[in-house]
């Protein structure tokens, strides 16, 4: 009796709980979407290109390029159309009045299936948008869908938002003044009409936070959706009932004035891509649906619309899912596509449901009941508080029990990792441990955005924080997948295409109740065996979205190229797309925090007469920080990819184990020396490893001279990491992705900053080059500077730079400030046009290749001796430096009589000779005292080192002396070097014949070092120098930190017109005779597309006018050339001036100089 009594209040306390969970949202406050910003954009940042809109609409139909895997000129349509679908059963109570309107609605449970339940009405919706079969409006002008909220993207602009695109996003000023944030004029939206983040990525884990290689971001709502609001209505729905269309944005396009429509639901949509090999035949979407309206909604569903088109060939598509991993794959029964091509196939895995968060049930089987993803972090609790079973949330979190510790009730799976605040002053040092306490705008320490503590107080507080429509810190709420009770994937069918004949039970979006027949039901099926033209649909629910709340649905579309006999067999194997599968669950499970590559740099191209000059800068380098490895700099090399295609599939030729094309092979690749080459043995693709390089030294330039003038190059330089080698079974290194993305016409729409388009050319007839005029200086260093322009187009006109040097003493000589030996460890170059600001600079922690090397057994850094130093290229300009020598050497070329002449030998010192390496001039007088020695005491050693003992005479007086010509003093005077007398006959007296005279350091009365040694032991009388002769010492030595070399940048505006009247002969049609087509012409992959002819003129001036005829005189078409100073071709697309095709034969062309009137005549023939 008992129990008869706790049962029912047992269920009216969980209805109680259930009808307290809804609150207003506290988001963003959009507009009502609008087909005005509807925006269309692809995904290309990796393998998979997929054409989508801001509606939430994947692909279409039958555009061919609307999605292709691989994304190269052997690619494949393999999907015709993806749509989210949201379905939802709306109650609406009956009074009983057939007369009235009822609009009332019903979402206490207690009301639907309580004792005294009330009669109602059920309003079924299915909210989508797709290219066909929508709801539309009486008069079938306005389509009942999703549409995109303003706000989220530049409107002056055709893209929805890309992270790589600046100039998609809100606020844009312009491209000239993008990276200076105070210049954008608004930025995102965030709570209410409030935004934030001006000039930066709105990204998914924070300010300015793009983890993935390219992320797109759009939101769209249902306000359009007017059905059950017309006038012929009597049972309504208003979902926001003090809200119309039109009253926050009052210029909408479409139905101004109406009630907001549909059930209130506002997506926030999110694509990922990811170019790590692993990963980069995936792409990732997901969508946080909340809950904007005045109601709860009790039964609602998720779900997924995929109609396949594997291989653009028609209806011969099979298809399996696999129920264990919630995967469905599809496959051409014949492998064989459009054109012949292979097909591969594609999978669909769903990867994350709504939660069920007020059940009372452990529904993704974690250990957790009713974990939620937005409560609140109010107190810590103990290492086993909230977890129902504890074996089961070890086993799913991966953990041991020791693992558990003190935590914030709101991080129900003990990820969230709080800060160490070690002298406990509030903010984060970059030596002290952050963790996930970041702050709710997801930047923490040594980020490049990072500007310091977050203002509202989130950083360093030691507790969880999150705000809706701002932000969230790592690992909690919206930034963790694992905080919710998932429901899990409950409906999943595989159709053919319904028909098109008018009915309301066909599976179409039009018909609400029969869409909510599928999505809303609980049926899995595994196997559709009808070869035809599939359709998938996926969906979790029905489940309960709150008023205010959010809740997220994600899945990945996944490629691969598998055996077709294993796919058409009973088990349906395909063990290359099971194994991507994996590595997609690892990227959601970690949040999609996976590897990233480096900071992607920005390369410059300039073209030339059979070369290419690539050069990019250092940000990949210097400013990487990866969260995936820890937030270290994991930066390790770079490689340079060429193409002649726009696809960049000509250097797409390295295999996997399974034979598929799967990495470019690079034209140049340069590499960290920090014992990381060679193949990677972990992340391996199919079996294959990643190409970590040579040990070569970091470069940022590079001349690619196998290229012909007037084809068309496709560049891209990526930097990669080193990978992750611990995590798991390895992750694979990750590289930029290169983006070339196509319009419909296969025109390029756009390009990522390390993508250049180049087309080598002769220079133009009469131009005059820039040039380098380098002032004369003399140096002490024995090297060469030699300054080059390498990219004319960013060199500064009139600008004076000077190079000077850095030096490491190794050794001195005591007492003596010119007795040292150094090496040359630093290379600095000053703009002195800018106030001799450094303008580069490389030192022994940043330097270029293997420009500076390391003596380990020496200690010592110094310029490599063994092969040309070669700076970076900035402002235009590249210097090479030969430092000829590591340490000082004696030159015996150098060195020898400047006047007169006699007999003497000079033996430089090996041991302390090095110490005091300059030039010397022995000066003889006729004076027998010309100068006489200082030094009165202490060790002299010979020229090998060794002490002279007591064999010697100190202050001699001699007819000569010795001066360093390397130095002046303050009164602009030379040194006078000390002398001592080696006694070789040991009479104490100097015998100028016989004795060695040691030629040292001037350092007072104390002998401090020998230099070198002078004898005149094969001299006679007649032979001895004579007064006012002299002798020069010379050494070969490092360039020294006083040495300095000027040089202007200097450019010629004018024509060299007598060059110019000459090279009117060397102008040439190429190729002549044309004959179908030629390399320049570069290919399409579109079969709808013809194939855009080209020929090139040569050597023609930068200035001038074509004209071409037929033999008989007509006029066919006209070129106006006006190109960069120093181009000399052009291209003509062989068409008339009507813009139709030539026909073959031949013609006459007639080019005349703008500038100087100097004309051309020639012919060529055109066969087809």
């Amino acid at each position: 009796m008992l129990f008869n009594l706790i049962k029912p209040l047992l269920i009216l306390f969980s209805f109680s709980l259930l009808l307290g969970q809804g609150r207003e949202y506290e988001g963003p406050d959009d507009p009502a979407g609008d087909p005005s910003a509807e925006r269309t954009g692809y995904m290309t940042g990796n393998r998979v290109l997929i054409f989508f809109k801001n509606t939430t609409e994947l692909s279409d139909w039958p555009a061919s390029n609307a999605s292709k895997w691989p994304n190269n000129t052997d690619g494949l349509k393999m999907v015709d159309g993806i749509g989210l679908l949201v379905g939802a059963k709306v109650y609406i109570e009956d009074d009983g009045d057939p007369s009235t309107v009822d609009s009332n609605p019903l979402t206490d449970p207690l009301d639907l299936f309580g004792p005294n339940a009330k009669d109602y009405h059920s309003l079924y919706y299915l909210q989508t948008s797709y290219r066909e079969e929508m709801d539309f409006d009486p008069t079938g002008t306005v389509e009942w869908g999703m549409y995109p909220s303003f706000g989220y993207f530049n409107e002056s602009n055709e893209y929805p938002a890309l992270s790589y695109i600046k100039g998609s996003w809100p606020g844009w000023p312009g491209k000239s003044s993008e990276d200076d944030i105070s210049s954008w004029s608004k930025g995102w939206p965030s709570t209410g009409f409030e935004t934030k983040w001006n000039g930066e990525w709105d990204g998914r884990f924070g300010r300015g936070i793009t983890y993935a290689d390219q992320e797109c971001y759009y939101v769209v709502n249902d306000a359009q959706d007017q059905e059950y609001l017309g006038s012929e209505d009597f049972v309504k729905y208003f979902p926001r009932s003090d809200r119309l269309i039109g009253d926050i944005k009052p210029d909408v396009t479409k139905q101004y004035g109406a009630p907001w429509g549909g059930i209130g639901i506002r997506v926030s949509v999110r694509g990922f891509q990811w170019n790590n090999p692993q990963a980069r035949d995936a792409i990732f979407w997901e969508y946080s649906i909340a809950n904007i309206s005045d109601h709860d909604l009790k039964d609602v569903a998720f779900g997924y619309w995929v109609d396949n088109g594997i291989g653009d060939d028609g209806s011969d598509d099979l298809g399996y899912f696999d129920i264990e991993i919630d995967m469905s794959y599809s496959w051409d029964i014949n492998g064989i596509g459009s054109g012949g091509r292979p097909t591969g196939l594609m999978g669909f895995a769903y990867l994350e449901s709504p939660g069920l968060a007020y059940d009372f049930r452990d529904n993704d089987g974690d250990g957790l009941i009713d974990e939620k993803r937005d409560n609140e972090a109010v107190s810590k609790v103990g290492p086993t508080d909230g977890i129902a079973d504890l074996a089961a949330f070890l086993d799913f979190y991966k953990l041991e029990e020791s693992d558990l510790v003190e935590h914030w009730d709101a991080d129900e799976d003990q990820d969230w990792e709080d800060g160490e605040d070690l002298n406990n002053d509030g903010i984060y040092q970059l030596s002290e441990y952050f963790g996930d306490d970041i702050g709710i705008d997801g930047v923490g320490p040594g980020e490049i955005n990072y500007t310091g503590p977050d203002l509202d107080g989130t950083e360093g507080n030691h507790r969880p924080d999150f705000e809706e429509g701002v932000g969230c810190e790592p690992n909690f709420n919206t930034t963790d997948v694992s905080e919710s009770d998932m429901v899990g994937l409950t409906s999943f069918r595989m159709f053919p295409v319904p028909s098109h004949a008018a009915s309301n039970e066909t599976y179409w979006f039009k018909n609400d109740q029969a869409m909510w027949d599928v999505v809303g039901s609980d049926s899995l099926e595994e196997f559709e065996g009808n070869i035809s033209n599939l359709i998938e649909v996926f969906a979790s629910g029905p489940f309960s979205l709150y008023q205010g709340r959010v809740e997220r649905i994600s899945m990945s579309e996944l490629h691969s190229y598998d055996a077709l006999a294993g796919l058409n067999s009973s088990s349906h194997s395909a063990p290359a797309l099971y194994e991507l599968k994996r590595i997609v669950q690892v990227i959601y499970e970690k949040d999609y925090r996976f590897a990233q590559p480096p900071k992607m740099p920005t390369l410059t191209a300039t073209a030339g007469d059979g070369e290419v000059v690539l050069t990019w800068d250092d940000v990949a380098d210097t400013r990487t920080r990866d969260p995936f490895v820890g937030n270290v700099n994991d930066f390790e090399g770079y490689k340079v990819y060429r193409s002649t295609d726009k696809y960049m599939s000509d250097p797409e030729i390295i295999t996997d184990g399974y034979g598929t094309p799967m990495f470019k092979k690079p034209i140049y690749q340069c590499d960290i020396v920090d014992d990381r080459y060679g193949f990677t043995d972990f992340g391996l693709v199919n079996g294959t490893g990643y190409n970590l390089g040579t040990e070569s030294g970091i470069n940022h330039i590079f001349i690619d001279n196998t290229v012909q003038n007037g084809r068309t190059y496709y560049y891209a330089v990526v930097a990669y990491d080193y990978g992750a080698p611990d995590i798991g079974p390895g992750i694979s290194p990750s590289e930029n992705n290169a983006v070339i993305e196509l319009d419909d016409f296969e025109q390029i729409r756009s390009i990522g900053k390390n993508v250049a388009i180049v087309e080598p050319h002769q220079y133009a007839s009469g131009y005059i080059p820039p040039t380098v005029v380098t002032e004369e200086s003399d140096l002490l260093g024995s090297g060469t500077i030699s300054p080059f322009i390498r990219a004319q187009g960013s060199i500064l006109d009139g600008h004076k730079y000077f190079v000077t040097f850095g030096v490491d003493t190794i050794s001195t000589v005591s007492g003596y400030d010119k007795g040292f030996q150094y090496v040359t460890n630093e290379i600095f170059v000053h703009d002195e046009t800018d106030s001799s600001f450094i303008r580069y600079q490389e030192d022994t922690s940043k330097y270029i290749g293997t420009n500076l090397f390391y003596r380990d057994s020496s200690n010592y850094w110094t310029l490599n001796p063994n092969s040309l130093v070669s700076t970076d290229v900035f402002d235009g300009i590249q210097i090479e430096i030969d430092p000829d020598v590591e340490i000082p050497e004696f030159s015996y070329s150098k060195s020898g009589w400047i006047t007169g002449n006699g007999i003497m030998r000079v033996t430089p010192s090996e041991s302390e000779g090095i110490k005091m390496p300059w030039k010397y001039q022995i000066v003889f007088t006729d004076s027998d005292s010309a100068y006489v020695g200082v030094a009165s005491s202490g060790t002299v050693r010979d020229e090998t080192g060794s002490s002279i003992g007591s064999d010697k005479i100190m202050q001699p007086a001699l007819s000569f002396y010795v001066q360093n010509t390397s130095f002046v003093d303050s009164l602009g005077q030379y040194d006078i070097m000390d002398v001592a007398i080696h006694d070789v006959n040991g009479n104490d007296s100097l015998d100028i014949y016989e004795d060695r005279i040691f030629v040292g350091a001037p350092a007072g009365s104390r002998w401090r070092g020998t230099a070198f040694v002078i004898d005149f032991q094969l001299t006679t009388e007649s032979t001895f120098p004579k007064p006012g002769d002299v002798y020069q010492l010379d050494w070969n030595r490092p360039f020294f930190e006083t040495d300095t070399l000027r040089f202007t940048i200097e450019t010629n505006d004018s024509l060299d017109q007598v060059e110019l009247k000459n090279g009117m002969d060397d102008i040439k049609v190429v190729p002549n005779p044309y004959v179908m087509t030629n390399m320049m012409e570069g290919a399409v992959t579109n079969p709808f597309l013809n194939q855009r002819r080209r020929l090139l003129f040569t050597h023609i001036p930068a200035d001038c006018v074509i004209k071409i005829f037929t033999v008989s005189g007509v006029f066919v078409d006209e070129i106006l050339v006006n190109n960069t100073p120093e181009n000399g071709t052009i291209h003509w697309d062989m068409q008339t001036r009507e813009n139709l095709e030539i026909a073959a034969g031949m013609y006459i062309y007639y080019v005349e100089s703008n500038q100087t009137g100097d004309s051309k005549l020639g012919k060529f023939a055109v066969i087809k």
